[in-house]
This record gives structure tokens, sequence and C-alpha cells, in this order.
């Protein structure tokens, strides 16, 4: 009765000595009604963003303040058994009873080894301590160390890195050696059963299960012997949390003195304790083996410090970046032009008051209003740098922003280089075709013009054929007439002066008959040669003239020789010849570029010659040769004969044709 009595007011003394100091504290508590996956949290932390993240033996839960996200096997993780967690800058170290599980940004990567009871990374170097033995990370799977033959078949329940040294909790005692890659010097500083170590106020404590809590220095010193089944030693508010199986939690004060209990005689609803941890807003979480999650405010709730703000997620065509750390990138991340659809997620997690916070973003020189969305798609951008940054707010505090800088290419159509590339390509298809098509054209003109020349030549050939043809003629005719005046003794002297006027006139006509072409002055004074001699040679007297109405000098206008004097010859033989007092009249006109030649003459008419000259059985061959001369000079149309007539009565005769007028410049 009276040990009754005692008990009764000691534990009215306790629950007014912890009212007193807790009277501060609102005590919250979580279990699977509110969203966790279990009620069994084996261990608690917190990442560099803010979420808090809990071990269960149904898999691994994150909080940020409102919602509670669950990662198991069907997320890829190894186990959903998670015994133990470890953070570093952008990962998450999660140790099962299957082997090690490493979550960066949105993936797991898994190890597997046996249980790991603890994990520790050192100098980028992942440690783990297992039921067996410790294992290290290297490149992609677990290798397991050879400490010393103790170590190595023990279960290592803590691994910590102090003062240049790696202490080893064990099944099998408490170990110092200087390095777990190779060690050189290993020994054990404290027997039994160690489960937890712990870096307070720059010394080391270690935890042994059942034998009381030691302050490691050159030999340990035992600080306390309670409480019994000590599962970890934890830093909260300054103290020291010693959490248990079965126990609840004892908290010593900074000179290692017991400062109250905590347990389910006067706060908690159990006793079975995992874990203990201080979040960054100043917050105890107490980890159950049964009842959950409890969590110690500290009230009232104010903000201190400013909030921070984190990219949770960069997406890039709706892929993540998991190649980069996306919190921690300096440089500007390099896009090509097709990865042009960007996303950003972003948040700052406050546990205490996650509805108060607010975000707002700005990309370059945009920026958007505050809001309570903490994500924003960009979509087909255009090529050229970017500068995104974002910033939280709680209850009137500010973060800083952060940013991330990115790239886009110019796609390559639009790029200065590629164009001129495409310009100058087309620049030389086009000058190849153009010149493959002058080519063929100047080696088509040339075979015109090869065909023309020798189509000249065969013309100039025929020309002078044809003129050889009409000279012999010529002189056939002036030499009967010279014959006829040699029949008669009264014309000796009149013969002489036809003889020195026709050797002049052969003189010329044989000089011109070796050109293809003589000035119109040349012509003009042969015709009066020829016209004057045979005035001489003629019976009966005739009158002519010469008339030119052209633009140019008579020297400078080109004309083939002897193509005048056949029609002449004609005009006096038989037209004029018959009549006393004939006429002849020569001209010449420039119209359109043609030289128009014309022979008229007084005389018995063309028709009529034509006759008399059927009668005599002649053909006048040079009339012929001339008029095919002129067809091939000038074409068809080019030539006429024609009779003049007045009152239906002949008058007599005209010949008219055309040449085409040439120069000598």
């Amino acid at each position: 009765m009276k040990k009754d009595f005692l008990h009764i007011i000691s534990c009215v003394i306790f629950f007014g000595i912890f009212n007193t100091y807790t009277q501060d504290l609102t005590l919250k508590s979580y279990s699977k009604e509110d969203g966790l996956p279990s009620n069994t949290i084996n261990n608690i932390t917190q990442d560099s963003i803010g979420y808090l993240w809990f071990g269960t033996n149904k898999g691994l839960t994150s909080f940020d303040g409102n919602d509670f996200i669950t990662y198991t096997t069907k997320d890829s993780i190894l186990s959903n058994y998670i015994t133990t967690l470890k953070t570093s800058t952008d990962s998450l170290f999660i140790g099962t009873d299957k082997g090690l599980s490493i979550k960066v940004q949105n993936k797991f990567h898994n190890y597997e080894c046996k249980k790991i009871l603890s994990i520790e990374t050192v100098n980028n170097i992942v440690f783990v301590g297992t039921e067996l033995g410790i294992y290290y990370l290297k490149e992609d799977y677990l290798s397991r160390l050879k400490v010393n033959s103790t170590i190595d078949f023990s279960k290592v329940n803590s691994i910590i890195y102090y003062n240049n040294y790696y202490y080893i909790a064990t099944s099998n005692g408490l170990w110092k050696t200087d390095n777990l890659l190779r060690p050189q010097n290993s020994k054990q500083i404290k027997e039994g059963n160690l489960v937890s170590l712990l870096i307070f106020q720059n010394k080391l404590l270690a935890s042994t299960y059942n034998n009381g809590t030691y302050l490691v220095d050159n030999k340990p010193e035992l600080i306390t012997t309670t409480p019994r089944q000590i599962t970890k030693l934890q830093k909260t508010q300054n103290q020291i949390w010693i959490a248990t199986k079965n126990e609840g939690i004892e908290v010593l004060n900074s000179d290692y003195l017991f400062e109250k209990k905590i347990n389910k005689y006067n706060t908690l609803e159990t006793n079975q304790i995992n874990d203990v941890f201080q979040d960054n807003q100043q917050n105890t979480w107490i980890a159950t083996a049964n009842k959950g999650i409890y969590k110690y405010e500290k009230g009232p709730i104010t903000e201190t410090n400013s909030p921070t703000v984190n990219f949770s997620n960069i997406e890039v065509v709706y892929n993540p970046l998991d190649s980069i750390s996306i919190n921690n990138y300096h440089q500007t991340l390099q896009l090509p032009p097709s990865k042009n659809h960007i996303s950003f997620s972003f948040k700052t997690v406050n546990i205490n008051n996650p509805k108060k916070v607010r975000y707002r973003y700005k990309l370059n020189n945009i920026t958007s209003p505050w809001s309570v969305k903490n994500n924003v798609d960009f979509a087909n951008l255009q090529s050229g740098n970017y500068t995104f940054s974002v910033q939280s707010k709680v209850n009137g505090k500010e973060s800083t922003f952060k940013t991330f800088q990115f790239f886009i290419d110019t796609p390559l159509y639009k790029k200065l280089w590629f164009q001129i590339s495409v310009l100058t390509t087309i620049l030389l298809i086009i000058t190849l075709i153009v010149y493959r098509y002058i080519t063929r054209i100047r080696a088509k003109n040339k075979a015109k013009v090869e065909k023309l020349q020798l189509e000249n030549h065969l013309l100039s050939l025929e020309q002078k054929a044809l003129q050889l043809q009409m000279n012999p003629h010529f002189i056939f005719n002036v030499l009967n007439g010279i014959k006829a005046l040699a029949s008669s003794e009264d014309n000796v002297l009149e013969l002489h002066s036809t003889i020195n006027t026709f050797a002049t006139l052969l003189r010329s006509v044989l000089s011109n008959s070796r050109k293809e072409e003589i000035s119109l002055a040349q012509e003009i004074t042969t015709l009066k040669s020829y016209i004057e001699l045979e005035q001489q040679m003629s019976s009966k007297n005739f009158t002519y003239n010469i008339n030119t109405h052209i633009s140019l000098d008579a020297d400078e206008v080109l004309i083939p020789p002897m193509l005048m004097q056949p029609f002449v010859e004609n005009s006096i033989k038989h037209g004029i010849k018959p009549i006393e007092n004939g006429v002849l009249t020569i001209s010449f006109d420039e119209v359109d570029n043609y030289l128009h030649c014309s022979i008229m003459d007084n005389g018995v008419g063309y028709k009529q010659s034509q006759k008399d000259k059927e009668k005599k059985s002649h053909n006048s061959l040079a009339v012929k040769v001339t008029q095919e001369r002129i067809h091939s000079l000038s074409g068809n149309n080019s030539f006429v004969i024609e009779e003049l007539k007045e009152n239906n009565n002949v008058i007599g005769t005209k010949v008219w044709f055309k040449l085409p007028l040439k120069t000598d410049f």
C-alpha cells in the first residue's frame, strides 16, 4: 500500500514537471489514417529541399507538411522494408533488408547485398554497415571490405567519421580505424553490443544496447546507465534524446544529465521508439514501431528564417534531366532546336505552414504573379539564351531566387553559315546550269555560224561561177561590135577610140571580177564606160542618165560587180536599138536598208524584144545568170521586169531589183 502511494506521488510530481516543461510544445500524431503506408516507422531524415523521408516496413514515404507520398517496389525501389536512411546533396541513400537503393531525382538505382543497418558517406565514398560486415559502393556494385575478422562477421549498427578516424559500432564492440578501404591500424575501444553513435558538441557518444551510453575520448567514459534496449541516439534542441525499444525516450541535457522521460505514461501511446529526428524548423519527430509518427512543434509557430526554394524536377520534352544535379548546375544547359519544350517543378517545403507557400517565376524579363502553383511549362520556345528563376514566399518572407540557365540552339536552316552554304550551292548550280546553257547556245550558234559561213562560201562560189559565166558573154558582145566597126574603112579612127575604150573597160571588168563586192561608184564608172562604148558602136544615137538617191556616199556602198551590165546591155541591144532617139535611165535608191536598182528605156518593150530574140534564135544567157545572182543575194520577190505603158501603148521597159544595203564600215 505504501509502495503504491509512493508510486502515485512520484507520477504526479513527474507529470507536473513534464507538463511545466512541455506547456510550450504542441504534439501531433500521424498514422495510416493520415496517409502513412504503415504504423511501423523505422527511421527519419530530411533532404536538402526540405522533404521529410520516413522508412517503413511497407515502403519509403515522403512528407511536405501536407501530403504523404509512398514509393514501393512498384516504383523500382529494391525492397519495401526500409532499415535506414541517409541524405546527400542530391541523393537519398536507402538501406533495405535486401541491399541499397539510391534515389537520384526521380530514379532509383539498386545494389543488392546483406541487410543494411547503417550508411555513412566520406569523401564521396558510400560505406554501408550490414548484418555481416561493411561494404562500399564501387562503380555499379557493392564491394565487401575486409577490415578485420571480428568486424567482417559482426552486425555493423553504425559508422561515423570523427577526427580523421572511422568509428564502427558493431555487435562485437566499438572499433576505431584509420582507413576502411586499406586499414593499417584497427583496434577495439569498447566491448559489448554497440548500437548507435552520435557527435554532440564536438564529442563522440556511443550507446550500447543494454549497458548505458559512453563519451568516447581516449578512453570511453560512462555518462548514463539508463535506459535499456537503446535503438538510437539523436541530438534534439541541444539535448540528447535516447530512443529505446520498450522504454520510450530518455532526454539528457547538454551536461549529459537526466532531463526527462517521454513515454506512454505521460505523452505517447507507445514505448517502442525506433528513431528521433529534428527537422530544419526545429520540430522533433518520433518514429514508433507500432503507432506511426509523433511530431513536437515548438509553439507558437513563427517563421524566423527566409524560406528556401529548390527545383524538384526539370523536364525537357517530358524527359527528366537525370544526368545533372539540377539544383547545383551552374553552367548553361545546351539544347538542340528540337528540345524546345521545357517544364520546371519547384518546391519550398514548409512543414509547419505548407499551405502558406507562394511562388513566382521569371523567364528572362517576364515575371509571373505570386501563386500556389509550383510548376510551369514552356512550349515551342524560340532559339536563344534563357534564364529561368523562381522565388518562394511564406508569411511575407521571400526566398532568394533559384536560377537555371539554358540555351536552345538555332535550327540548322536558320543558321547564317547554313544559309550562306545553301545560297552558295544554289548559285553554283545556277551558274553551272547557265554555263552549260550558254555553252550549248554557243555550240549551236557556232554550228549555225559554220553552216552560214559554208552557205555564204557556197553562195560566193556560186556568184563567182555566175560572174565567170557572164563575163565571156559581155566580152563576146563587145568584140562583135568592134568587128562591125572594123568592116567599114571609114571608121578607122572611131575603131581605135573604141578599142582604147574597150581596153580600159575590159581592164576594169577583169579587175572587178576577182572581187565579191565593189563600191557603187566603181559600178557606176564601169557602167558609164560600157554605155559610152555602146554609143560609139551604135548606128543610132541614144542618151542615158544615171541617178543616185541615197544618203550615203557612193564610195561607201558595196555591190556585186557586173550586176547591172547585162540589163543595161539588153536595154540598148533589144530595147532602144530599133528606134531613134533612145533614152536610157539608171537609178539607185535607198529604201528600208535595201538598195533599189532600176533600168528604164523607151524602147520597143520587153515582149516585142523577146519576139525579136525568138526570130533570131537568141537566148540571153547573161540576163538569166544575173537573175539567179539577184535571187541568191536577195531571195524571191526581189526582181521585176515590166513594160511601161501609156494609153495602152507600150512606151518602154523597166527592170527593177533590190539588194541588201551594205557598206564598207
